[in-house]
């Protein structure tokens, strides 16, 4: 019996399985098998792991692409990571591909994966399934009749979970993967257009640390109004943008900021500073400049704490980056070339036109002149490389 007998039938089931995907774990990858489920797992709900008896090698061998050509063989397919994406409702506007969030998923799981191999010694870890109906394919291959009865409860379950509590106008986020959660502009019956945060079962550190920033942080000007919250979801206003704050686009979603406001985040981030913490991801992208509340920080899952003793506030974590061995031990914190020793991409001199000790020094008569001057040369010499380097234009996992 296959699975094309036992899958239900009716009207919603394309729409029950949108967002299946499945991974192939290749028998190189095999002793990191555990690295390659973190990897799905940071974007996606995981249902079954499945590692692969011969017979079951033989039938998901021919339903993927045979692996590029490497100095180190990728091996047979060795495992099955069968996972689900959380999905808008069909003719939502605004939505990124599933497919594309897979594709992210794939890239971030196979860097993970191969961190922990020599460059030299580089294979292809892991594949992906192409489309929902590939990844029924490749489910099928397995020869159990059942495995779809058991993820169909998890997989209506999750849909359930990460419904919008409101009517959605369209979803929100630009390009960003939304590893950790979807974000829709929404029609409130009291407030009117909001915007409603809703996250994953799979990221519910992400929203208690959001949660505990616009709870504890809600006398700062700059931290989003709370209008209400859920079991797993935020509701804020709808600020809308003039682009006040904006010099000029960088390639992306990236921006140059004007020095009064770079300042600004300074103070916010000094802010932080003197309640224990820091702050991660402050990116051009995550700013918005309303005409009547002024300058919001939108995205605030990663306001932390201190571990310890916080630093002098010249080598805040915020302006410096995090210690190398703090990174090593915590769970998909940002990694951006434009955050390399600067912690924020908005401190970079890229953005800020400012160098550290411009930025910690008081403003003084020429800083203007010189921020402008230094964003563009940035800005000449990022117009190419950034249409080569990924890394430059606002990229996240």
């Amino acid at each position: 019996m296959t699975l094309e007998q036992v899958r239900p039938t009716g009207p919603d089931t394309g729409d029950r399985w949108r967002g299946l995907a499945v991974f192939v774990v290749r028998s190189a990858a095999a002793p990191l098998l555990d690295e390659a489920v973190a990897g799905v797992a940071r974007g996606l709900e995981i249902l079954d792991v499945v590692v692969l008896d011969d017979p079951q090698v033989t039938r998901v061998r021919g339903q993927v692409p045979a692996p590029p050509a490497r100095p180190v063989p990728a091996g047979a397919p060795y495992a099955l990571v069968v996972a689900c994406d959380v999905v808008a409702p069909v003719g939502t506007s605004g939505v990124r591909a599933t497919q594309d969030r897979v594709a992210a998923v794939l890239d971030y799981t196979e860097k993970r994966v191969l961190r922990r191999v020599p460059p030299r010694e580089h294979y292809l870890p892991v594949q992906a399934s192409s489309s929902p109906e590939h990844a029924l394919a490749l489910l099928d291959a397995l020869g159990d009749p059942g495995i779809l009865h058991r993820i169909a409860g998890p997989v209506a379950d999750l849909g359930r979970r990460c419904a919008m509590p409101f009517p959605v106008v369209r979803m929100l986020g630009g390009t960003s993967p939304g590893f950790r959660a979807r974000v829709a502009l929404v029609r409130h019956p009291v407030h009117g257009p909001s915007v409603c945060k809703v996250f994953r079962p799979g990221a519910r550190e992400a929203f208690e640390r959001e949660l505990r920033a616009r709870l504890e942080l809600g006398d700062l000007p700059e931290v989003p109004e709370l209008l209400e919250r859920g079991e797993n979801w935020l509701l804020t206003p709808f600020y809308g943008d003039t682009g006040r704050h904006v010099v000029r686009r960088l390639p992306g979603e990236l921006a140059q900021l004007r020095p009064e406001v770079v300042r600004t985040l300074l103070r916010f981030c000094r802010d932080l500073h003197e309640r224990g913490r820091f702050v991660l991801d402050l990116s051009p992208h995550n700013l918005v400049w309303d005409e009547r509340a002024g300058l919001k920080v939108l995205d605030l899952e990663f306001v932390l704490d201190y571990p310890g003793e916080p630093p002098s506030w010249s080598d805040c974590w915020s302006l410096r980056g995090v210690p190398a061995e703090y990174r090593a031990s915590v769970e998909g914190l940002p990694d951006l070339v434009l955050t390399r020793g600067v912690g924020n991409s908005v401190f970079h001199p890229a953005i800020s036109g400012m160098n550290r000790a411009r930025l910690l020094a008081e403003p003084r008569r020429g800083d203007a002149a010189h921020s402008g001057a230094t964003q563009l040369a940035w800005y000449s010499a990022l117009g190419t490389v950034g249409r080569l380097h990924p890394a430059l234009r606002g990229k996240r996992h």
